[in-house]
């Protein structure tokens, strides 16, 4: 089985950069639907609802030190009832990866390969998710150190060089429908940034070369990440305001675009860049889960050996997960919050519980 140890501070990267993900592009919209002119609000509260969420997980990873989620689960649950549980963790991570690769060759072919055909760009997609696979953890987590560095800067720049087009009365009156708007959208955020963050305890603390630190970085990479988010919501409220961003497939691509400067143009390239680099880096991280899940659930040594089947089932499927924008957006509204809720947060809690009650069978195991 795969031995490889990655650095803390490469687990925070991973972290931070896997909390981003899709958010950074398309959550601004659903997000503005469902909490108006007070989503920014939401994205400060979702922070602070998500954050107990990743202490679990961590606990999680301290109560075993050396298994990984589907070992655990195994462990916890049973043989024959962890199978069954782990089957869907691993559909849910690979079900995610599909998701990924969906949004990307719809974005690309809809903005600017439009005569392209989705498959054509998917398959690209899909081929260099499968080199950075073969190549491993350990190449990924290094880069992720690099590319989130640049986020930061691409992500300051752009917020920086759009406050000539702020506007306070975008996010005016606040609170004006009252809190509940607030709470949905912190939950619907959390499910994107916060609860998909179970798929790096298929790598904490299994994969750490210090566990015992490994948590904080995690908490950390949490946080950068989700400062990130806020920073980017804010934005796109201030200068597309609510309803537009409501009715924008891609609220922050269009917000870069009003960005005017004598030395800069084209500047929504640089948001495309981070939001293609940061969902690189989450479908690697539920590609390798679901991977490395599939390989402990059935004994293989290496899990390379069925990449290529995996990848080629990932791009079918990557054109039909998603019917069209309408069926999209409904599953993103409504399904997915509890999707990811059950497969993430239920699920743990749930095991949570029946190691109290089985804890010294598992301690022998």
């Amino acid at each position: 089985m795969n031995t490889t140890k990655i650095s803390n501070h490469q687990l925070f990267s991973l972290t931070a950069s896997f909390t981003c993900g899709s958010s950074v592009l398309v959550i601004s919209s659903t997000l503005s639907a469902i909490a108006k002119q007070d989503a920014w609000i939401s994205s400060i509260v979702s922070m602070i609802l998500g954050l107990p969420i990743i202490l679990l997980y961590c606990y999680l990873g301290i109560l075993f030190p050396n298994k990984s989620f589907i070992q655990i689960i195994i462990s916890v649950f049973g043989k024959w009832a962890g199978s069954v549980i782990s089957f869907f963790f691993i559909f849910f991570s690979f079900f995610c990866a599909t998701s990924i690769t969906s949004y990307v060759g719809i974005f690309m072919t809809t903005e600017y390969f439009i005569k392209t055909p989705v498959y054509a760009a998917n398959i690209l997609i899909v081929l260099i998710l499968g080199m950075a696979l073969i190549y491993g953890l350990e190449s990924t987590a290094r880069s992720s150190e690099i590319f989130f560095k640049v986020i930061w800067i691409i992500m300051l720049l752009m917020f920086v060089s759009n406050i000539p087009n702020f506007r306070i009365k975008h996010i005016l009156p606040i609170m004006e429908n009252g809190f509940s708007p607030i709470i949905k959208g912190a939950i619907f955020m959390s499910s994107y940034s916060a609860w998909p963050l179970i798929m790096l305890n298929m790598i904490y603390p299994t994969h750490v070369e210090n566990p015992k630190k490994a948590s904080k970085a995690i908490i950390k990479g949490y946080l950068i990440g989700h400062v990130v988010l806020i920073a980017v919501n804010l934005e796109t409220l201030l200068v597309l305001g609510s309803k537009l961003s409501a009715i924008s497939s891609y609220p922050t691509f269009y917000a870069a675009k009003e960005i005017s400067l004598k030395f800069l143009s084209r500047t929504e390239s640089l948001v495309i860049s981070v939001w293609v680099v940061t969902l690189f880096i989450k479908a690697f991280g539920y590609f390798y889960s679901g991977l490395m899940g599939t390989s402990q659930l059935f004994g293989l040594k290496e899990y390379n050996k069925i990449i290529p089947p995996f990848l080629l089932l990932v791009l079918i499927y990557s054109n039909i997960v998603y019917p069209s924008a309408a069926y999209m957006a409904y599953w993103d509204k409504y399904v997915w919050v509890l999707y990811s809720g059950t497969t993430s947060v239920t699920l743990v809690i749930v095991l949570l519980i029946v190691y109290c009650f089985r804890r010294k069978k598992c301690a022998l195991e």
